[in-house]
């Protein structure tokens, strides 16, 4: 959903990818747009509870800072942001891969 809110301009026509991939013990979730990017003085505040750029909006700043507690937490895995405003932002998830006997 922040993809469809914060990448693209209201006419933008714009590509979100959601892919996975298991590689050894770990699942490798990746979720990838060609949008507007996310200016550098933002990147280090996006997991943070309650940072928003769209107070008023609708926006609630929650959504990355839960992401980042259930990948980071609940899920023990890790989560990496790249953001240019040429090519966009993924994330890249990555979480320990349980097998269930």
């Amino acid at each position: 959903i922040n993809a469809l809110i914060y990448a693209f301009e209201d006419n933008q026509n714009g590509r979100i990818s959601i892919r996975a991939n298991r590689k050894g013990d770990f699942v490798n979730l990746y979720v990838i747009d060609n949008g507007n990017g996310i200016p550098e003085e933002y990147q280090k505040k996006v997991f943070d509870p309650f940072f928003t750029t769209r107070r008023g909006s609708g926006g609630s700043g929650l959504g990355l800072s839960i992401v980042f507690n259930l990948i980071t937490g609940t899920l023990k895995g890790t989560i990496k942001l790249e953001s240019n405003p040429k090519t966009g932002t993924s994330f890249h998830m990555k979480i320990p891969f349980i097998k269930e006997d």
